[in-house]
């Protein structure tokens, strides 16, 4: 599952019609780790590989009241963002990043290894690269690179939520 996921042979679409592998769904729906459900940082992420939205919207919605630090990081917010750039609700998109204070922002939207952007910044350039999803539709933004970008955060979204959620279960 993860090898398919992890090594699409094209970058996830910005707004997926269907599931990539749609045998992968109920493997990812019913996938357990040490003999427990999986947490729903991990099953989201890995539906939102699958370009599964429905299924990872489903799992990130009920968690919005739901804290994982004492600073606050709600569950899947940033899951939950990125579902509604790939659904297409922009505005519920920009919602969601505009609030968000999740680890991997800014480094996900950072210039390099070495840039340090504030939170602030970070969520300045997230809703940057929200507007140039949505310019795709229009034909005024570069589709291909955006669907890179958004594969590059999942996938790292993917590994940090492994990291910290499964390891050590």
């Amino acid at each position: 599952m993860y090898q398919k996921l992890f090594e699409r042979s094209t970058p996830t679409p910005l707004r997926p019609k269907s599931s990539c592998f749609p045998e992968l769904t109920p493997q990812i729906s019913n996938l357990k780790l040490a003999g427990k459900c999986a947490p729903p940082q991990v099953l989201t992420t890995l539906h939102l590989l699958n370009d599964d939205i429905k299924s990872a919207h489903d799992i990130a919605e009920p968690f919005y009241y739901e804290t994982i630090s004492e600073q606050g990081v709600h569950i899947c917010d940033y899951q939950h963002g990125i579902v509604h750039i790939r659904d297409g609700d922009y505005s519920n998109a920009r919602w969601w990043f505009g609030q968000l204070s999740h680890p991997l922002l800014a480094k996900n939207f950072g210039q390099g290894a070495n840039e340090k952007l504030s939170a602030g910044e970070a969520r300045v350039r997230a809703l940057s690269f929200i507007t140039e999803c949505q310019k795709v539709g229009t034909g005024t933004s570069d589709g291909q690179r955006l669907e890179e970008e958004l594969y590059q955060q999942l996938k790292s979204l993917a590994d940090w939520s492994i990291r910290e959620f499964v390891e050590g279960i």
